[in-house]
Formats: structure tokens, C-alpha cells, sequence
């Protein structure tokens, strides 16, 4: 693949077989499926290119990630009947989210699977399903890694899970064995870290398939029942071009990509159809009495605690260096942010990950994205509960204080002080964050869904979504894996 910018093209009008709008894991899956079936494709980019932007220069990412991530990782998930305001972070950068997130391999679980079959909202098997899975660990080499003496931040929760006997096991990774793993969840210097930018796309570079990237899609020109050509803008410079094709494949993402067939006039909502899904990231600093246990280098975390798993809960460590545990803490006062820029080795971050029952659709504001949700009030007694169970497990592995993401709450000394916070918990005082989203273009029997089981789109022969907009449902894992699983069934059945 080589990378372009839109001056590097000469023509006023690009033709090409097949477009593929977005780089992510949906994008650079379908062009890897495509290229299969010895069919070219063009991939169309909003964000930059790493390598161009960045200089191979990663070990500082994290004071940059916000440039990695659309609206500066902060597109709005905003209640309409009075839950907490929730950021949700959209990679924008070639490889997209798989570039900037940690690169969890999590299988949708069997019981989501068969519920999701039931309900008609898929065509084919678990079995099927798992056959895709493997067919990507041929492709990619996913891996576990061992606790190392840099992984205390995992080794507290394994120490934890111990004493409460809770479930623990170790996370697959799109990660190979590397030595410099402490700096593979963003950037990864040694590329051992399994990112789109260094497996599909490496392929499809030997393929001459090329990507623009800093462009953005302004619309999709329709003819008929057939999508026709779009429009695409530099980001730099504002020059444009016309891009004509035989098939379109849109890989935006679950808020990007609905946004833009709406704008686009492809689609259209129902009033009240809330089909936006996704998790919601409870984010925790902890620190511990004494301990140096972050470096302030990015680490993965090596465990998942999975003894909530089927009420949709999962906790795990995460990166740690300073600019994310400063941004964790932005609602706390000077003097908790002085200790921790001084002391950060004692801090670290953990996420509890809650299957969100709340539910939205994506909306526009004068041209920029937002979803608007319904809250749940079950995710209100999850939040609740996680307090309570992250209090527990720290406590008895020897933190000295939490701070949640709270408002007005100051430090969380005891399992004490948490049942107090536990109690008064206030909604609106929530700082929450989303990185999975889903759903928000599934198929099904409905008029109203917008796929058929091949993430064709309904009323258009040559338009295809392939992202995790085409999940059926809340995968409870990080969709990543599913999301390529889906993408491959899609190309591998269909006929272009």
C-alpha cells in the first residue's frame, strides 16, 4: 500500500472497481478479502498517516493520542432523559481504532451469539462464526503474555482475584512476543503490536493498493438504486476530487458511517429507533501504598477478570502513563493532580467495562456527529455495583486511596468510604467514556434495519457496510475480532 494525499493525484475524477471508506479493522479487513478474490480497491482515510505525521517517534505518543482520535476523542454521547454525558473516542488515523487501542482479541461469547440467532439477527452459526475467528489467528498472530516484573498494575488484580476467588484469565492479544512490549499498546516502535498498519496493510502494500489519507467523505451521489460517485476533501489543503466506482464499502465506524449515509440521504432513522450500542468504560486511578508500579510507559494489561461476565461487566488495567492518568483526573483538584505527576509511580488506571443497556441513535449537529441515548437504569445499578467490587479487590491488595470518576468526591480511602459514595451516587456528576460502539446499521427481518445479513444496504445494489455498525447486538467483549469475523463472512458470500 502507499500512502497519498490527495495532491499526489493528478486526475480531477478517480475511477476505481472498488472504494473503501475507512482503514480500520472493518476497512483494511474487507480490502485484505477483496484483494483474495483478486479484485483492486482504493481506501479513503480522514485521519493521518502515522508514518508521515509521527516519524516513527512513538515514544511520547500518549501527550499526541488526542490527534489520533476524531473530535479529539471526545464525540458526544448525550442522554435525553437524564444519564451522565459519555465521550466516546473514534480512532481517526490510518489503522483507526486498532492503531490507538490496546488490541484485546475477545470472541463474542456463545450465549450473545445464540441470543443474537434467535432474534434473527444473524444467518449463520457460532460454529461458522469461530471458523472466521481461526482463519484470522492464521492471519495474525494473536498471543497471551506473561507477567513480567513491569506488570505489577495486572499482578494486583491477579493478587485480588486470588483472595476473592473471583474469575480470572489472560487476554488474548493482536500482540506477538517483543520485548519492548511496555510500548506496544499505542504506536508499538518494535511493530510487534498486531494493528491493521502492520498486518493487512503490510499485504496489501506488497499489492499496490493504494490509501489517501487526511481526507474526508462530504457525500455520496446517488443514481437510481445504485450509489454513484462521492466527493472527498482534503483535510490540508481543502482541494477536492470525484471519485467514481463500481462498489462502495463504508468502514467509518458505528457513529461516522450512519452519519454520513444519512447526511448522504442512503438512509433514514425512525423517531424512536434506538439501535446505537455500546460499552461503557468506568474508569479507576488507584494508588498504592509504597509500590512503584508504572514506569510511565504504555503497558497492556495481561488479565481479565471475568467473574461478572455474564452480567456484562469485565475489569483489566490500562495505560498508565502520565497524560492518561492526568486526563483521567481532570475533575480532581491541583493537589491530587501534584501528587500524581510526582508520585505517578505509585498510580495506575483500570477500566470496568458494563455491557451498556442504554441504547441511541446517531444524530447531526450542524454537520458533526453525537448520538442521543436512552439510559438504562439497570447501567445505574452497575455503576453502583462497581464501586462497591473495584473497593474490594484493591483494598485487600494495598491501595492507599481511589479516586472515581466522580465529581465532588475527593480520595476513597476504605471500602467504608466507598458504601458512602455507593449510596449518594449523583448521575450527572459521572465521568464516563466509551471506545465500543455497535449496531447502529445491524440487520434483521425489520423494514427498519438497514443491512441485509451480508452488510449490503437495503435499497442500494453496490453499497456495503462493513464496520461494527453491521454487529447485531452488544458483543460484551472489545468487538474488534467480531467486527472482522462479520467482514469476512460479508466478502467471502457476497458477488460483486
Amino acid at each position: 500500500m502507499t500512502y497519498k494525499n490527495i495532491s499526489e493525484i493528478e486526475k480531477k475524477v478517480v475511477s476505481q472497481e472498488n472504494v473503501i471508506i475507512g482503514s480500520g479493522a472493518g476497512g483494511s479487513t474487507t480490502a485484505f478479502e477483496l484483494l483474495k478474490k483478486n479484485m483492486d480497491s482504493l481506501i479513503l482515510e480522514e485521519g493521518p498517516a502515522i508514518e508521515k505525521n509521527f516519524n516513527n517517534n512513538f515514544r511520547n505518543i500518549g501527550t499526541e493520542i488526542s490527534s489520533l482520535y476524531k473530535n479529539n476523542g471526545a464525540t458526544p454521547i448525550y442522554s435525553s432523559n437524564g444519564g451522565p454525558l459519555i465521550g466516546y473516542g473514534q480512532g481517526c488515523c490510518i489503522g483507526g481504532s486498532t492503531y490507538v487501542n490496546a488490541g484485546y482479541f475477545s470472541n463474542t461469547p456463545s450465549w450473545v451469539f445464540e441470543e443474537w440467532i434467535k432474534k434473527g439477527k444473524v444467518n449463520f452459526s457460532y460454529n461458522n462464526f469461530n471458523n472466521y475467528i481461526n482463519e484470522i489467528k492464521n492471519e495474525i498472530n494473536i498471543s497471551t503474555e506473561e507477567l513480567t516484573s513491569k506488570d505489577v498494575d495486572s499482578k494486583k488484580l491477579y493478587d485480588g482475584c486470588r483472595k476473592l476467588n473471583w474469575q480470572i484469565e489472560k487476554c488474548e492479544r493482536f500482540l506477538s512476543n517483543c520485548q519492548r512490549r511496555n510500548m506496544c499498546p499505542i504506536g508499538c516502535p518494535s511493530k510487534a503490536k498486531q494493528s491493521m498498519n502492520v498486518t493487512y496493510h503490510k499485504k496489501l502494500n506488497a499489492n499496490n493498493i493504494d490509501t489517501i489519507y487526511n481526507c474526508k467523505v462530504e457525500k455520496i451521489f446517488i443514481q437510481g438504486n445504485k450509489a454513484d460517485y462521492l466527493i472527498v476533501r482534503d483535510r490540508i489543503s481543502g482541494k477536492t476530487k470525484k471519485i467514481k466506482f463500481k462498489n462502495l464499502f463504508v468502514c467509518c465506524g458505528p457513529i461516522s458511517t450512519p452519519h454520513l449515509l444519512n447526511k448522504s440521504k442512503l438512509i433514514k432513522y425512525n423517531k424512536n429507533q434506538n439501535d446505537f450500542e455500546f460499552h461503557i468504560n468506568f474508569r479507576i486511578v488507584v494508588k498504592f501504598k509504597g509500590e512503584k508500579i508504572n514506569s510511565n510507559l504504555s503497558t497492556v494489561s495481561i488479565f481479565f477478570v471475568r467473574e461478572f461476565e455474564k452480567e456484562g461487566a469485565l475489569l483489566s488495567s490500562a495505560n498508565s502513563e502520565i497524560p492518561y492518568l492526568l486526563g483521567t483526573t481532570s475533575h480532581y483538584d491541583l493537589n491530587i493532580k501534584r501528587d500524581l505527576f510526582e508520585n505517578f509511580q505509585n498510580y495506575a488506571i483500570y477500566i470496568y467495562q458494563i455491557k451498556a443497556k442504554s441504547k441511541g441513535q446517531v444524530k447531526d449537529f450542524f454537520g458533526m456527529p453525537y448520538v442521543k441515548y436512552t439510559f438504562d437504569q439497570q447501567d445505574y445499578f452497575q455503576i453502583k455495583k462497581a464501586i462497591l467490587r473495584i473497593s474490594e479487590l484493591f483494598f485487600n491488595v494495598g491501595a492507599e486511596f481511589i479516586l472515581f470518576p466522580i465529581e465532588n468526591i475527593g480520595k476513597v480511602h476504605s471500602s467504608q468510604e466507598a458504601q458512602k459514595v455507593h449510596d449518594m451516587i449523583n448521575l450527572k456528576k459521572l465521568h464516563l467514556i466509551s471506545v465500543h460502539g455497535m449496531s447502529s446499521l445491524r440487520s434483521g427481518p425489520e423494514s427498519s434495519q438497514f443491512t441485509d445479513y451480508f452488510g449490503r444496504l437495503k435499497n442500494f445494489t453496490n453499497v456495503f457496510i462493513n464496520d461494527a455498525s453491521i454487529l447485531p447486538g452488544n458483543t460484551g467483549e472489545s468487538p474488534q475480532a467480531s467486527i472482522m469475523s462479520f467482514v469476512k463472512h460479508n466478502v467471502q458470500n457476497n458477488h460483486f
